[in-house]
């Protein structure tokens, strides 16, 4: 920041000699001040390059938080609660695509939420109880720990990255595929 203030106070100093005690430019010196308007202002220009750059170092990428997705399945008719999972991630959709590659998830889809006869899922994304954090109530699955064991050391890349879906979670609910291919329909 004290760079900053240097930059400005040292620019105001080379520009305030075109002017007039009163702050305006002196007609006969309207050329310079000019030219020296653009050397100052190419010069803030860079310089505020290199505070960008060394904020964004400083900074760093995001750090990926928890993030909590809630889905009802055909639990739902019989008056029990959603189920909300917990994973981390940057986003709701990328907390959609880690959590479709985990197998806690898949196993729960299989168990409640898949239909018996297999030709899809009695499934709904609750996007009102969808959010950043953990829920404030209620019970959740936390996956984070199965999330973190799905990554693989060497080459920094998940198991959970290889699954991705094809649209958004916040654009349209997340339902898998039925388990046997040959069932599968269009939702």
């Amino acid at each position: 920041m004290t760079s900053c203030e240097e930059l400005a106070a040292r620019h105001r100093a080379v520009l305030d000699q075109y002017r007039d005690p009163e702050g305006e430019v002196i007609e006969e010196k309207l050329r310079e001040y000019d030219d020296a308007r653009i050397t100052t202002a190419i010069e803030a220009s860079d310089h505020l390059d290199t505070v960008r750059n060394r904020l964004a170092h400083l900074l760093g990428p995001p750090a990926p938080r928890p993030f909590t997705l809630t889905f009802a399945g055909h639990e739902r008719h019989a008056g029990d609660a959603p189920r909300s999972f917990v994973v981390t991630a940057m986003n709701l959709d990328d907390a959609a695509r880690i959590l479709a590659g985990l197998p806690s998830w898949h196993e729960w889809y299989l168990a409640d939420a898949g239909t018996p006869d297999g030709q899809g899922a009695d499934i709904i994304y609750l996007p009102e109880q969808s959010h950043p954090g953990l829920p404030t109530r209620g019970e959740y699955v936390d996956l984070r720990d199965e999330q973190e064991a799905a990554a693989v050391p060497a080459t920094g890349v998940t198991r959970t990255s290889r699954t991705r879906l094809s649209v958004p979670v916040t654009a349209s609910p997340l339902a898998p595929a039925p388990a046997n291919p040959a069932a599968r329909t269009s939702h």
